[in-house]
């Protein structure tokens, strides 16, 4: 059991206070990352459009770090409120880079509202970083006991992707329905209740619903508060190391500016691979989820890639276009090259 896990972890992890390097200049919700000469010089400032999250922390790392700098690139990270948001600032030319679920970039470039460039894979699913929680006292100890439950099971709320059917769909529902299937448990007998993250852990403990789908910090949070219990682990068999999340451009930008995005990919990569190690993680969470020291050190991280595998990504895409969530198929490998 997890929780088991947790209390043996608590006294073998400490971490300091994050720690912000003085030549990150902070103003708002802007993080900036002063540029200087090199391969990415002249093409004009970088802003990344990020809902900040666990699946940024690298941008953020490459950031504090000066790795931006150190390959002449002028990079402003600025957050926002929604996907939704992030998009329009993408393709009005407000951002450069937008980094968010596949789902809804995916979706997007399915139906024809962008002409996309996916540019870097930003973080990847691992065993129980996605999962449906309930109550220790709910009854509820298998799968299909999530069936027609009353008040449904808690999911975030669709951002970009509009379904004919009544899924919420993103990248965790995608995910749990798939594992769902595999168990026997067809996806259309589980009604599915949109509900804002930060909503979820108090909506179970009154019983407004039996059971919620969650990523990190919400999964060790609703552990720790309510005791609550892995019904389904939404990461693992037919979904194990699924892509969550990556970087976009628009087509147009990536064409006008190569030399620009091949220099925010390896200062990323770069940071990317420096946060295999849980240390420099550790150091943004903080900023990003509202998380303490110790919830930090126990959360459950997932993989952040240091080079992107378009076979891998094309998974997300294809489970998308099987389940309708699109109704045309996207090549990723076509959103990674090409005019």
């Amino acid at each position: 059991m997890r929780l088991a896990r947790v209390r043996v972890r608590v006294s073998a992890l400490r971490i300091a206070p994050a720690v912000l390097l003085a030549t990150m200049l902070v103003s708002g919700c802007q993080f900036l990352g002063i540029g200087g000469s090199g391969a990415g010089s002249g093409s004009g400032p970088i802003t990344v459009a990020v809902v900040p999250g666990i699946d940024n922390a690298p941008l953020r790392v490459a950031v504090q770090e000066g790795l931006f700098r150190q390959n002449g690139l002028n990079v402003v990270v600025k957050d926002y409120p929604s996907i939704e948001a992030e998009f329009r600032a993408l393709t009005s030319g407000q951002a450069q880079v937008a980094a968010g679920d596949y789902t809804d970039f995916f979706y997007m470039q399915a139906a024809g509202r962008a002409s996309l460039r996916l540019i870097a894979d930003g973080y990847d699913a691992v065993s129980n970083s996605v999962a449906i929680l309930t109550l220790p006292t709910s009854g509820i100890t298998t799968p299909q006991q999530l069936q027609s439950l009353p008040g449904g099971v808690a999911t975030a709320p669709a951002q970009l992707v509009q379904a004919s059917t009544a899924v919420p769909f993103n990248i965790q529902t995608l995910a749990a329905q798939e594992v769902l299937q595999n168990d026997g448990v067809s996806p259309s007998t589980v009604t599915w209740t949109p509900m804002q993250p930060q909503n979820m852990i108090g909506a179970l403990r009154t019983g407004q619903v039996k059971a919620i789908l969650v990523t990190e910090p919400y999964i060790l949070q609703a552990e720790e508060q309510l005791g609550a219990v892995e019904v389904v682990n939404a990461s693992s068999g037919v979904t194990d190391g699924l892509p969550m999340s990556g970087y976009f451009s628009l087509a147009s930008y990536e064409h006008a500016n190569g030399p620009a995005v091949q220099a925010f990919q390896k200062a990323l990569a770069q940071a990317q691979a420096e946060c295999a190690q849980r240390g420099p993680v550790q150091s943004v969470l903080a900023q990003l989820t509202g998380m303490n020291s110790g919830e930090s050190a126990l959360v459950t991280l997932g993989a952040y890639p240091a080079s992107l595998n378009a076979g891998q990504v094309q998974r997300v895409a294809t489970l998308m276009y099987d389940s309708g969530m699109i109704r045309a198929p996207v090549s990723v490998s076509s959103l990674t090259s090409g005019p």
